[in-house]
This record gives structure tokens, C-alpha cells and sequence, in this order.
């Protein structure tokens, strides 16, 4: 099962129980989050955790069945005006949507659920107070309660690289001293040595469009590598070239990153590659993303790829890995 999956249950869970503990509830939205879920309310009454919790527990003890109804927007509509989610019928656009059903609770949700509430193991939540009325439910859950206990562990002890950086000295916000900036220049020169081979190297203009800019110098591979604190990266581009030629930069990248030390994954997404690394917290994060451009009835084909160099650094100090040559 996708912990996004149970998350995104989850957070409808605790959207269900507040609507049958507290009247005049209206549902602002939330979802699944990076590390859990989140559920935002404006509510006249004042929420408590342990009464939230509980009655999410009787209905996880229920294993209520889940549907997801696909509905045209003004059926959508009128259902959640006539359950008093004004708000989230506001929040419909065009085309079939897709709503969430626990027995008499209805909301704005995508699919995929979970397809009973009893498949919801183990949970946790805390309650903040916002302005205006709100109220924001924020939670966490897994397939255990020995794995959440775990994660929870692991979430309280967490520090983001970025907070970590500056404890080692790295950097303070947007500034960088000089042991990160040595840091990031060897990360740029290994990354160099393996992927800017036969490249013309640029410095191009920071804004606009890189590709457009390098396919103008006619040459069949550029480099550009630009830097800004904390938003630095690289491109390189291709420009008339074979599918094996595609096949083999895809391997090419791999390997590189496999040398740094990540254990990654590749995924299609908007039409190209992007190869994932995990964090410590089992956020996925894009380090590399990978585009072809092919033009009907022509062979050869234009591709690029971008690093996200500072994003490649942080997560390498995470993992305590160094550049160290295979």
C-alpha cells in the first residue's frame, strides 16, 4: 500500500469525525502531506485531540467502506452545499470531480482511498489553534502502531539539512561561507567530469528559457551551470541526436547518482524523467529531471537534463555521503 494513500484516508478520517463530534463545522480542506496529514476547519467550538481521536478510532473499528463517486460539477455541487461544505463547493472547477464517501460524509477528495476505514492502523494528532475561527488538525500515521512509533521517533529528532548545514558551518540562510561553497564546487567538478564531457560550457542569462538558449549556438551538446543560494543548478543539453544516445545519458544518470552514494528511483512525470531520492523522513525528492523533444517524422531528437545542485548537496549531507570517485 502507498503511505500517500493512507494519509490521504487518513486525513478524510479525522475530516468525518469532527463533522459528527462538532455542529456548524465547516471544511476548509487538507489532504496528505509530506510526512502525514492535514485538515484545516473553521469551527465555532473549541476541538479536543483526545475526543477527535477517539471517535476517529470508533470509526476505524466501524471499517466503515470507502467510495469515491465521480460526479459532474454541478451534481458535486449541490451535494456538498446540501451537507454545508460551501466551501469546498467553491472550490470546484471545471470537468468530473471526484468525491469521497464515508457512509453520510461526503468531501472533495482524488482517489485513490483506502477501501474500509478499519485498513487505518495506527494514528496520531495534534490540534492548532488559527486565526479567524480555524483550526488546523495536523497527523501522522502508518501501517503499525510499532512502525509509527518509529517515525514519530525519527520525525522529533529530524534536523532539515538546510537547518543542518548551518550548524556545520556551511551556510546562514542565503549566505554561504567558504567550507559549503568548497563543498558545492567539488560536488560541480565531479558532476562535470561525468556529464559535461564534449559539452561547450556557458554561463548563460539567469532568466528565460536555457534550451532555446543553448540550441541557438548550433553546437550538439551544451553545458550551463548557474548559481544562487540555495536554487543553484546545472543543464546540459543535446541537440540532434540517436534514442541510444537518449538510452544512454538516462543510464548515465543513473550511474552518477549511484556513484554519489543515493539509492534512487526514476519516474515519468510531465512528459519526461525525473530520477527521486528518498530522505531520511521517506520524502521523495526530484534531483534530476530529464526532457526529450522530438519532432514528428524527424529521427534524430533533442534532450535535456537539470540538476538541482544545492538540493543534490543538502541531501548528500543528510546521508553523510561524499564525493568520493568510484
Amino acid at each position: 500500500m502507498d503511505l500517500s494513500i493512507l494519509r490521504r484516508t487518513a486525513a478524510e478520517i479525522a475530516a468525518a469525525a469532527v463533522c459528527e463530534l462538532y455542529p456548524n463545522v465547516e471544511l476548509l480542506g487538507g489532504g496528505d502531506t509530506s510526512v502525514g496529514f492535514v485538515y484545516e476547519f473553521f469551527c465555532p467550538h473549541p476541538m479536543q485531540v483526545q475526543i477527535i481521536e477517539e471517535k476517529m478510532r470508533q470509526i476505524v473499528r466501524e471499517n466503515r467502506h470507502i467510495r469515491t463517486l465521480e460526479m459532474v460539477p454541478c451534481s458535486a455541487d449541490a451535494l456538498l452545499r446540501k451537507e454545508g461544505h460551501r466551501h469546498r463547493a467553491e472550490e470546484l472547477g471545471e470537468g468530473l470531480v471526484e468525491l469521497v464517501q464515508i457512509d453520510s460524509f461526503y468531501d472533495l477528495s482524488p482517489a485513490p482511498h483506502l477501501t474500509s476505514t478499519g485498513q487505518l492502523a495506527a494514528f496520531k494528532i495534534e490540534i492548532e489553534p488559527l486565526l479567524e475561527g480555524k483550526t488546523r488538525l495536523i497527523g501522522w500515521c502508518h501501517f503499525s502502531k510499532e512502525e509509527l512509533n518509529k517515525f514519530l521517533k525519527l520525525v522529533n529528532r529530524y534536523v532539515e539539512p538546510a537547518l543542518l548545514g548551518e550548524q556545520q558551518g556551511l551556510w546562514k540562510g542565503q549566505v554561504w561561507f567558504e567550507r559549503g561553497l568548497k563543498m558545492r564546487q567539488k560536488l560541480l567538478d565531479f558532476l562535470k567530469k561525468h556529464w559535461f564531457e564534449g559539452a561547450v560550457l556557458i554561463c548563460g542569462p539567469q532568466n528565460g528559457n536555457r534550451f532555446e538558449t543553448h540550441r541557438l549556438l548550433s553546437r550538439e551538446k551544451v553545458a550551463d551551470i548557474w548559481g544562487a543560494p540555495q536554487e543553484g543548478g546545472l543543464q546540459v543539453s543535446f541537440f540532434h541526436q540517436s534514442e541510444a544516445k537518449v538510452i544512454s545519458s538516462l543510464q548515465l544518470i543513473g550511474k552518477t547518482l549511484t556513484i554519489l552514494g543515493f539509492d534512487h528511483t526514476s519516474i515519468f512525470a510531465d512528459g519526461g524523467v525525473e530520477f527521486v531520492v528518498e530522505d531520511e523522513l521517506g520524502r521523495k525528492w526530484p534531483v534530476v529531471q530529464f526532457k526529450k523533444l522530438s519532432k514528428k517524422g524527424v529521427k534524430a531528437v533533442d534532450f535535456y537534463f537539470t540538476a538541482a545542485v544545492e538540493r543534490i548537496l543538502a541531501l548528500m549531507l543528510e546521508k553523510k555521503l561524499q564525493v568520493v570517485e568510484a
